[in-house]
């Protein structure tokens, strides 16, 4: 989303608010008419330049049908169509809540959130499948042991499914009640059985969006590595190999990645941006993308022996010990170059 388009969502559902407020609105109510106008004008105009956008790509189809094309239609036609039908305006503008589903496409945990609960409908859809089934035999369970004691709360299985709900979500609102002892036993295990089912929807959302995470750590590690020249000549195979081992570090400018006499344990490639060197004796080399630094201290002398420093904003792919070393096992044709340019560097540092 544009920031013009965050300042509509936030305008138009402010004004909508304050539709609600009869003070307010008494006192700006030309205010909020006409920002509400105007949040619907632009959504208007934003629909009509994505759907020609998708129609000149031959796409229009697959938009109108996709979440952003249903939700741009649901908040531009909504709001006209209960005005058409003749809703009263304050009743027709509470449509204006779509605006907020607009949300959804700008922050990327939003995306990332939905993008789980597609993949893991099929766990989801389980879970909800025991949720109604212990609803449903808890509402008969209550009806037949309370329908007699308490008629007016029990006296039928809808009546009883009221109570159930509430259970086994251990809301506990206290307005239904079991009182028979059977009826307290089956209260208890509606309320356990709550825990795990929650537990278990928790677990499956929890899971899916770890491995969601760590694709889309993957997904922009693997775009970083394969930029660094070093690793250009590796096979896919290789190189996701050496995605899984690296960490991404964004720093920004002037920042100070290691220090003279600190002890190494891992070394640097520059995916993005560029360091400076101090090199004893004044001189300052920069090192920029598709450069590493660091391997002197995994490949033998494991005290740092330069101050190296950000020149501007950079992204730099760590590599540690541990697994520096299982890569030059795997990949020798790796070792023998970082060897032979740690060679190289301390013949230019004597």
């Amino acid at each position: 989303m544009t920031r013009p388009a965050y300042v509509a969502v936030a305008a138009g559902t402010s004004a909508m608010v304050l539709l609600t407020v009869d003070p307010a609105y008494e006192a700006a109510h030309r205010w909020a008419d006409a920002a509400l106008w105007a949040c619907l004008a632009f959504f208007l105009f934003e629909w009509a330049v994505r759907l020609r956008h998708a129609i000149r790509a031959e796409r229009g189809l697959a938009y109108g049908l996709s979440f952003r094309g249903l939700v741009d239609a649901a908040s531009v036609i909504a709001i006209p169509l209960a005005l058409a039908f003749g809703a009263h305006p304050k009743s027709a503008w509470l449509f204006g809540v779509v605006w907020v589903l607009k949300l959804v496409q700008g922050i990327p945990g939003l995306r990332q959130l939905r993008r789980v609960l597609v993949l893991e409908s099929g766990p989801l859809l389980s879970v909800l499948v025991i949720f109604l089934m212990v609803v449903f035999l808890a509402s008969v369970a209550e009806y037949f042991l309370e329908r007699d004691v308490q008629p007016a709360t029990f006296g039928s299985v809808p009546a009883a499914f009221w109570w159930a709900v509430v259970t086994l979500t251990t809301t506990g609102y206290g307005d239904v009640v079991p009182v028979t002892p059977l009826g307290r036993i089956i209260a208890a295990m509606v309320m356990i059985s709550g825990l795990g089912v929650f537990g278990l929807w928790t677990g499956i959302l929890a899971t899916g969006f770890a491995a969601e995470t760590r694709r889309d750590n993957f997904l922009k590690t693997w775009e970083s590595v394969s930029k660094v020249p070093f690793f250009a000549a590796l096979g896919p195979a290789a190189i996701a190999d050496v995605t899984n081992m690296l960490r991404t570090m964004d720093l920004p400018a002037r920042t100070m990645i290691m220090r003279k006499g600190q002890q190494g344990d891992c070394m640097y490639f520059i995916a993005a941006g560029e360091v400076e060197v101090d090199l004893p004796g004044g001189k300052k080399v920069p090192l920029g993308e598709g450069a590493f630094f660091g391997e002197m201290a995994l490949v033998g002398n494991t005290t740092r022996s330069a101050n190296i420093t950000t020149t501007r904003v950079s992204r730099l792919l760590v590599l540690d010990l541990v697994d520096f070393r299982l890569l030059m096992a795997r990949h020798p044709e790796l070792a023998e170059t970082i060897d032979a340019e740690a060679k190289r560097r301390i013949q230019e540092n004597k």
